[in-house]
């Protein structure tokens, strides 16, 4: 099983131009960053970002004030893409897997019957 791979070329300040091309001809895909000065690093952070998978499940749920620690585990386990603060609790639009949809389901923002909302 292969596991997803990024070059990464550090000390890119301490490299003169001519080589920096040579490298970049030798690895088209390969980052090149210098930790010293913070070159490139924002470019990685974006391939990073990029590259890794994200939750499968969007959903729009209103926790209640007393459920902080499920909204501490949407933040840690999913993909939180909007927050706002009602009267009633936190409504979060997120993406998260299966399972913590399912926890999710009876905060449910849109449903009366408190059945959660998947979208793929």
């Amino acid at each position: 099983e292969r596991r997803p791979e990024l070059l990464v070329v550090n000390k890119v300040d301490a490299a003169d131009e001519e080589a920096l091309l040579r490298l970049k001809r030798l690895w088209p895909d390969a980052v090149f960053v210098s930790a010293h000065t913070g070159r490139g690093i924002d470019e990685l952070r974006a391939v990073v970002e990029s590259r890794l998978p994200t939750p499968a499940v969007e959903v729009r749920a209103v926790l209640p004030y007393d459920r902080g620690d499920l909204v501490a585990r949407v933040h840690q386990h999913g993909e939180v893409l909007s927050t706002e603060h009602l009267p009633e609790g936190t409504l979060l639009h997120v993406r998260v897997d299966e399972g913590l949809a399912a926890e999710l389901a009876p905060f449910d923002e849109d449903r009366t019957d408190r059945v959660v909302t998947a979208h793929r």
